[in-house]
């Protein structure tokens, strides 16, 4: 699923008597930007002084740009079989067709705007105007008011609320408008499309409807395991798939919370069968005194952590009974139910980006992404950008593993909802 995510600056004046004076497009595949262009554009008119004031663009500054007609084509090309995403887009939209017009051509893409959806997957926002919605959010904005820094940060907007769609409205809007054509090749090219990546992945039939959800450390090899095994559930599934579309995590714990929500949520015709307990050996806690016993699906609620050998559980054993025996509270501490407020932080989906599970009182209440540049201030900035979720007992288990046995996660404590401002 491609998007044109774009934004244009105008020369102002008369409905529909606007010309563009700048514009830039970002293709985005849903997980990363694929093409981009950005260029002043040559109004052939004057640029009205509130305009200039407001963008920075001055008559000077187009004089020597490329007109209109000169950059169709590269705008055709970005933009093919593509969705038109941008922030209030009836505007962006309505000016480039008018620019087409003026040219003969009649130019039609579907469209999405961000705005519609940010009201309706953020709501109680105060502003939904991008610079004051980006920065209640933490979104970082550069070169407000011109097209190309406007794009980028409606590009992480639109990511953001991809990652809060949990119904999967904007990929079934998405596809609603998408060429079918396209979307009836034959299995072999879906998977060739797909990252080799961590995330969740999606199989839609020809009705748009999500028939099935799973995740994998390597979404490609595992969608192709699925659709290629000789079982009868994978062979309707090769009948039945007319599209593939995949959502990045960056790491495995919040791909396994993702899928384990969504499947609950949509409830797709198919599941994931139930994988082998690798991890067999658990330790359990029988006041006053730890233990370790074999982890099966009945018991693994009550077990503490889980390991793969009885090596592993004897040496994390006795370092937990040694924090028992000073007097730590092992219970209180393990089920993070010491602070009110918890970020457990890890590697994100791209550089420069990280990620975090938000434990509220002992009690897991969902997980997200920021940018490293953006410096979380509150708890309520934290639950604005959070995808509210639910654990399992698995997953419980693998976070702790994480944090307390590998020490691969960074624990933000947050004593007071306003200690970072």
């Amino acid at each position: 699923m491609d998007y044109a995510i774009l934004d244009v600056e105008t020369s102002g004046g008369k409905f529909n008597e606007e010309s563009l004076i700048e514009i830039a497009i970002y293709r985005f595949d849903g997980e990363k930007i694929t093409d981009s262009f950005s260029s002043l554009v040559n109004p052939e008119k004057e640029i009205h002084f509130y305009v200039q004031k407001l963008t920075g663009i001055t008559q000077k500054m187009v004089k020597t740009s490329p007109k209109f007609y000169e950059l169709a084509k590269r705008i055709v090309e970005i933009t093919d079989d593509a969705i038109l995403v941008g922030h209030n887009i009836s505007f962006d939209y309505r000016v480039i067709r008018s620019e087409f017009s003026r040219l003969g051509y009649d130019y039609q893409r579907p469209t999405l705007d961000t705005i519609t959806l940010s009201r309706n997957l953020i709501p109680g926002m105060t502003s939904y105007s991008l610079g004051k919605l980006c920065d209640s959010l933490g979104i970082p904005v550069s070169d407000r008011h011109r097209a190309h820094g406007d794009a980028r940060a409606t590009v992480k907007l639109f990511q953001l609320l991809l990652a809060k769609d949990l119904h999967k409205n904007i990929i079934g809007s998405s596809i609603k408008h998408s060429n079918y054509q396209s979307l009836n090749k034959k299995i072999l090219s879906f998977l060739e499309k797909l990252p080799l990546e961590t995330g969740v992945f999606y199989f839609h039939d020809e009705n748009d409807k999500i028939i099935y959800i799973d995740k994998g450390l390597d979404i490609s090899t595992k969608a192709r395991q699925i659709l290629t095994s000789k079982s009868k559930r994978s062979r309707i599934l090769q009948v039945k798939t007319k599209e593939i579309s995949f959502e990045l995590t960056g790491n495995e714990i919040i791909a396994n919370i993702k899928a384990l929500n969504e499947i609950k949520i949509n409830r797709p015709l198919y599941k994931p069968t139930k994988e082998n307990y690798t991890t067999i050996f658990g330790i359990f806690f029988t006041p006053p005194t730890l233990s370790i016993d074999f982890i099966n699906f009945k018991n693994k609620k009550h077990a503490l952590f889980a390991f793969e050998t009885l090596d592993k559980a004897e040496d994390a054993l006795l370092s937990l009974q040694k924090k028992i025996d000073s007097g730590v509270n092992i219970l209180s501490e393990i089920n993070f139910q010491e602070d009110t407020y918890i970020l457990l932080t890890d590697k994100g989906r791209t550089f420069g980006e990280k990620s975090f599970l938000f434990f509220e009182n002992g009690h897991f209440k969902g997980y997200g992404f920021y940018s490293l540049h953006t410096q979380i201030k509150n708890v309520e900035q934290i639950k604005k950008i959070m995808v509210p979720s639910t654990i399992n007992a698995e997953i419980l288990l693998q976070i702790r593993n994480k944090f307390f046995i590998s020490n691969k996660l960074q624990k933000i404590i947050i004593s007071e909802p306003n200690l970072f401002s």
